[in-house]
């Protein structure tokens, strides 16, 4: 009797101990996707407005970024970095997604890439322009969607500027 107990307390702990998997519906995973874009479109348009306070609403207070090389590992590093950026700039003129695409992989989380355009004026009236590509790592939290991970790398400009 005791054996045929250990055995049933054993099957139990082993089928709790099992992983999970959780298959999301089409229309979840589609939801999900439109979710990250409009969020990831606000940011981009927070950046073309230089506002860097709805910019920043979007990461996660422990993130870590990765931008041509530098590497930090929290949300004050990246404010930080990007209040130069914000301050430097005088007027966006442009700025656009290329190719997007965001990789759901579950329910509280997706990717978000894309390639993207900008070009904008210095405060010493010195235009410029950048491409590059954008990849975030976006969690479901209490708070709504955050991006926990996120990385960034900018082409060459083009010869002719």
């Amino acid at each position: 009797m005791r054996r045929l107990v250990l055995a049933a307390v054993a099957s139990a702990f082993l089928a709790a101990c099992q992983p999970t998997t959780t298959e999301l519906a089409d229309a979840e995973r589609e939801a999900i996707r439109d979710t990250i874009t409009q969020l990831a479109d606000a940011a981009f348009e927070a950046f073309r407005a230089l506002d860097i306070d709805r910019f920043m609403a979007p990461y996660g207070s422990e993130f870590v970024w990765a931008e041509n090389g530098a590497l930090g590992t929290n949300r004050d590093s990246m404010v930080t970095a990007w209040g130069g950026v914000f301050a430097s700039v005088r007027e966006v003129t442009s700025g656009a997604w290329g190719d997007a695409h965001v990789n759901v992989l579950g329910p509280d989380a997706a990717v978000f890439s894309a390639s993207f355009e900008w070009a904008g004026v210095d405060t010493a009236g010195v235009a410029s322009a950048l491409r590059g590509v954008w990849t975030t790592v976006w969690e479901r939290t209490g708070d709504g969607w955050k991006i926990v991970q996120g990385h960034e790398s900018y082409l060459p400009p083009p010869e002719s500027m």
